[in-house]
C-alpha cells in the first residue's frame, strides 16, 4: 500500500508540474517573475521524475516507524497540494484573460 501510495503522489505531481510547464511559455524565462513563477515548478518536477525513476528501480526500503512513512506521505501530498494549486489556477488565469496571453509583455 505504501508503494502504490508513493506511486500515486510522485505520479499526481510530476503530471501538475509537467501540465503547467507545457501550458506557461513566457518569453523572457529569467525574469524575477518567472524565476517564481516557473522554476519551483520545474525543481520539483525533476525531483519528482527523479524519485519516480529510482523508486522503480530501488524499490522502498522496509518501513521503520509509522510515523516515518506518515510524515513522508503528507509532506507528498502537501507539495502535491501546491502543484495543483499552481496548475488549475493558472487554468483559471487562462480562461479569465483569452484575449491577452500573459507571456506577451
Amino acid at each position: 500500500m505504501y508503494i502504490l501510495t508513493l506511486y500515486v503522489l510522485l505520479g499526481v505531481g510530476l503530471a501538475a508540474s509537467l501540465g503547467f510547464l507545457a501550458l506557461h511559455r513566457p518569453r523572457r524565462f529569467f525574469r524575477t517573475v518567472e524565476i517564481n513563477a516557473s522554476w519551483w515548478v520545474i525543481i520539483v518536477g525533476l525531483w519528482y521524475a527523479r524519485s519516480l525513476i529510482l523508486l522503480g528501480i530501488r524499490g522502498t526500503r522496509p518501513i521503520d516507524a509509522w510515523w516515518d512513512a506518515a510524515l513522508s506521505i503528507g509532506l507528498l501530498a502537501a507539495i502535491d497540494g501546491l502543484l495543483l494549486v499552481r496548475f488549475f489556477s493558472y487554468l483559471r488565469y487562462l480562461r479569465r484573460h483569452p484575449e491577452k496571453p500573459p507571456t506577451a509583455s
